[in-house]
């Protein structure tokens, strides 16, 4: 049922005073932040008023109307401004701060947008800049005695970036219409119109009327850039590109050389390792070598740099040597480091780590409780897990080397299984609680697993018994061994009397083929079923008699009378069953169900009408849905057999699937829709557990790791959102077919049913086939 809305206070907020709702019973939700965030109240610079302002001397009403109704007023600031009050409405949120076409975090800002307001009143209020000892103009013509030497970088070009100079406007268009023709960026002539401010400036500063090439050498960039764009616009023709008259000054490169200390082959007079050396004095003291006779060079212990290298390299005996490895320098020249735990010697990038790790509260020790795969036990004991129920899983053992390992294998394990992560990291919780207090060394018995508290969240058993039983490191329980209907069984006879017991366990033996007449054996399913059945009634006499022997025919009718109809039906065929079973071991002397009759209810199959099947197989959720939807509406299998079909019996090529039943094997032959469904399935399945290993056809999220059939849980899970049981989708797909054809051969045939169950379809269908009419 849907929550009903909580209804807040409603007035005015005493920070902004808005008017609705107040969350926060004396503010609204937003004037609370900022009431945290700014909690000195001084007067608003706009309105005047006593209030929580921000860095900028504004309240939050006053911030709210300069973005909404008064944005003129960041370019005229002034008091006692009137502000607009808000309501304060549910799910009508005023503006923030940043802007409503803000980026996403992490892409390129739209270039298009429009300027902000302060950006635009910043750009219209802004002087010009133009700096008039960069560059000076000079008069027009005038002979120089000597052409200056100039160091220009960018920071000069923005100096002058308002300066009118001429013909620049003819250039930068040039310089655009070059950068389109040849496909460059925006940033290209963009700096190609910064160098030729400066190139131009330079001219004027010369009295030149031509620009020299000569100048663009004096370019901090971009010069092959701005020759072109001059040459583009059409100056060489007026003469106002001279060409070169000197060539191009060849830039040297840097002489080689060796270091003063060292002597290792480089571009500087002291190598990158030896200027260290050089500028502490403090550590490395000037003198001569005691090795190699070096004067006046830093030494450590009385050795020079190159003599440190040289014994680093060779090993301690190359010491009694005196000549030292010449080395190149720079990136390639050898480095004088010391390993981290040699002589003691911590790296100072390593200090703050082990800072942090000594911070750290020590491990907690191994587990004293761990399995010696070489110790005997003396008798066999169950673990009690409750301590687990309460506290954190920080207070565990730590685990051994072996554990570790197994650990990350499971969940590499696990990851190739495809398993959900919440899944995975619940039954890797698991295994570390096995783990750190037995240890991976012996295999863990069953029950331990088992008995992991299942009140406490994060633990769960099932997954990892798959996994350990791969690496035999389980000691499988012989409880959980036998069937699970009769585990169920013996759990209900140990529930009564002694003796009452002991004649149910002699009748369970009988239905098991187990008596004194060898027969066929009864499932233990159905043995259960019947002793649902007499549960409620053996709970009666258990407090009247203590033995069966002394139940008459009175008792027997009591009880029957007591439940008319098909549960009485049903009783009266598990007493007969027992009391039948009591009499031929012999442990009763007479039968008191013998000459009971009951009329028996005859169920007839009740068709489904036309709109609840209209689209069924499409209401499904997920392929295996729809595909155990179609085996059951087209094919007519029941809920029981339908998860215990088996991968290996599905031949796709021939398009048949081989259904295994207690008493024969039946053939289904697919038709189109669910040969495509059974492919839509096997593909879902390979894609989430690629490495499943289940025999099965139908898997589940909990039987993708087991070799386990799916449970009737996930039948029920899959048919009960579509409003329709399983067994009457059969029945009535069956009814249709007998509608159709009143051969019950046909039916057999079909749908693999037994003579009988055929013949109640076809009398079904066609009431006026049936020679006695029904009662």
């Amino acid at each position: 049922m849907a929550q009903p809305h909580r209804s807040w206070p409603i007035g005015q907020c005493r920070v902004c005073f808005g008017w609705g709702e107040k969350p926060q019973f004396a503010d609204c939700g937003a004037c609370s932040s900022w009431r945290q965030l700014h909690p000195e109240q001084v007067s608003c610079r706009r309105c005047g008023h006593g209030s929580h302002v921000n860095t900028d001397g504004l309240c939050r009403l006053c911030l709210l109307t300069i973005r909404l109704d008064d944005p003129e007023w960041v370019a005229n600031p002034c008091g006692g401004r009137p502000a607009q009050l808000m309501l304060i409405l549910p799910g009508d949120r005023l503006p923030r701060s940043q802007p409503l076409d803000r980026p996403v975090r992490g892409q390129a800002p739209d270039r298009t947008r429009p300027r902000s307001l302060l950006d635009q009143l910043r750009i219209a209020t802004a002087e010009p800049v133009d700096d008039p000892y960069v560059c000076a103009a000079a008069i027009r013509g005038q002979l120089l005695l000597f052409r200056p030497r100039r160091h220009l970088t960018e920071t000069y070009a923005r100096r002058i970036k308002h300066r009118d100079l001429a013909d620049y406007e003819r250039l930068k268009d040039t310089a655009i219409a070059l950068a389109a023709e040849r496909g460059l960026s925006k940033a290209w002539w963009r700096r190609t119109c910064l160098m030729l401010r400066l190139a131009l400036a330079i001219r004027e500063a010369d009295g030149d009327e031509v620009i020299p090439e000569e100048t663009l050498d004096e370019l901090p960039h971009s010069r092959n850039a701005v020759a072109d764009v001059l040459r583009h616009a059409g100056l060489t023709s007026a003469g106002f590109l001279r060409p070169r008259r000197r060539p191009r000054p060849v830039v040297l490169h840097k002489p080689h050389r060796s270091c003063r200390y060292c002597d290792c082959w480089g571009f500087r007079a002291t190598c990158t390792g030896c200027t260290p050396w050089k500028h502490l004095p403090h550590l490395h003291h000037v003198g001569d070598c005691g090795r190699c006779s070096r004067s006046q060079v830093p030494l450590l212990d009385g050795l020079c740099r190159a003599c440190c290298l040289h014994i680093n390299e060779h090993g301690p005996e190359a010491r009694a040597e005196s000549w030292t490895q010449l080395w190149l320098g720079g990136d390639l020249a050898p480095r004088l480091a010391t390993r981290t735990g040699t002589l003691d010697y911590v790296a100072p990038h390593q200090k703050k780590r082990a800072r942090a790790a000594a911070r750290r509260p020590l491990p907690p020790p191994i587990s004293p409780h761990l399995i010696d795969p070489g110790q005997g036990a003396l008798f066999d004991s169950r673990r009690d897990w409750s301590c687990f129920a309460k506290g954190t899983l920080d207070q565990l053992p730590s685990l051994t080397p072996n554990a570790q390992a197994l650990l990350e294998e499971f969940r590499r394990h696990a990851a190739e299984r495809g398993l959900d992560e919440q899944v995975d990291r619940i039954a890797a919780r698991s295994l570390r609680i096995v783990l750190a207090w037995l240890g991976a060394d012996a295999p863990v018995h069953e029950a331990d697993i088992w008995s992991l508290p299942a009140d406490r969240p994060g633990t769960s058993a099932r997954h990892i018994l798959g996994f350990l039983h791969q690496h035999a490191l389980v000691i499988p329980d012989p409880d959980r061994q036998i069937d699970i209907h009769q585990r169920a069984i013996g759990q209900r006879l140990a529930e009564l009397p002694a003796g009452i017991a002991d004649e149910l366990r002699a009748w369970v033996r009988v239905l098991r083929g187990e008596g004194r007449r060898e027969h066929r054996a009864m499932p233990f399913e159905t043995i259960r079923k019947y002793l649902g059945y007499l549960i409620p009634v053996l709970g009666l006499w258990a407090g009247q008699v203590t033995s069966l022997r002394e139940i008459t025919r009175d008792d027997v009718d009591a009880v029957l009378k007591q439940r008319p109809g098909q549960p009485g039906l049903d009783l009266a065929s598990a007493l007969r069953s027992l009391f039948q079973a009591l009499k031929q071991e012999r442990l009763i002397f007479r039968d008191p169900t013998r000459g009971i009759t009951m009329t028996a209810v005859v169920r007839l199959p009740v068709p489904i009408p036309t709109d609840r099947l209209r689209g069924l197989i499409d209401r499904a959720e997920g392929p295996m849905a729809k595909l155990v939807v179609a085996l059951v509406a087209i094919h007519g299998l029941g809920r029981n057999e339908t998860p215990k079909l088996l991968l290996d019996d599905l031949d796709l090529q021939d398009g048949t699937l081989l259904v295994r039943r207690e008493l024969a094997r039946h053939t289904v032959y697919l038709d189109e829709l669910t040969h495509t469904l059974a492919i839509a399935w096997l593909g879902e399945r390979r894609r989430r557990w690629p490495r499943c290993t289940n025999r099965y056809l139908l898997v589940s999220q909990q039987t993708a790791v087991t070799d386990a059939p799916a449970s009737l849980m996930v039948m029920n899970e899959i048919f009960r959102p579509l409003g329709i049981s399983p067994s009457k989708l059969r029945q009535d797909r069956i009814l249709d077919e007998a509608r159709h054809t009143a051969d019950p051969v046909h039916l057999m045939r079909v749908f693999g049913i037994s003579a009988a169950t055929a013949m109640k379809y076809v009398y079904t269908a066609h009431p006026e086939r049936r020679s006695i009419l029904p009662r």
